[in-house]
């Protein structure tokens, strides 16, 4: 019974999934929130233009992250932080494409993980709502969201969970997505 479960959010300088410029972890631990990790992240050379789009929607700027760590040392966070847990993410697909080509950007190996998405687990459990996006459910669940922010949008994707565990009452974590329909995916 895995009751270990990590929410991730990257945020990225540009278009490049690889240019990832923060991210932010949650972790729930039997049922209770027991991490979380933020950090500021200086993309590879190869990847460090700051498209103006990506700034305006989260507003990290090349300045704020000139003195941050490589994707090298949060790497080492990360892994700690995912051992033994479930990963998770608010369109899962986004966020684990980040972690897989920073990795590959960078040289590091591409962690064997499991994951699930909140948006299709959101789907499925509130069929009835127009919009499924992060700020929506956390609107929807009155969960506080600073959104864009990489370390509270981990933390309402983490919430979401907790709010599907304690509507359905089933508190293990896969378990609940077998009763929910959500699929779980491996990096």
């Amino acid at each position: 019974m895995i009751m270990k479960i990590a929410a991730i959010d990257f945020e990225t300088a540009n278009y490049d999934p690889a240019s990832v410029c923060s991210v932010g972890i949650s972790v729930m631990e039997d049922g209770c929130v027991e991490e979380s990790y933020y950090s500021l992240i200086r993309p590879e050379a190869n990847v460090s233009r700051f498209a103006r789009k990506n700034i305006e929607i989260h507003g990290i700027t090349p300045n704020d992250v000139k003195d941050a760590p490589p994707f090298e040392e949060v790497y080492k966070d990360m892994m700690r932080i995912f051992d033994g847990a479930i990963v998770t993410a608010h369109n899962a697909r986004f966020d684990m494409g980040c972690l897989k080509a920073a990795c590959l950007n960078t040289g590091r190996r591409v962690p064997y993980l499991e994951y699930f998405d909140t948006v299709e687990l959101s789907r499925r459990v509130f069929p009835q709502l127009p919009h499924h996006r992060l700020n929506d459910m956390c609107d929807h669940l009155q969960i506080e969201l600073d959104h864009h922010n990489a370390l509270s949008d981990s933390y309402g994707c983490l919430m979401i969970v907790a709010n599907v565990m304690n509507l359905t009452g089933i508190y293990d974590i896969k378990e609940m997505l077998k009763e929910c329909r959500t699929r779980i995916y491996t990096l």
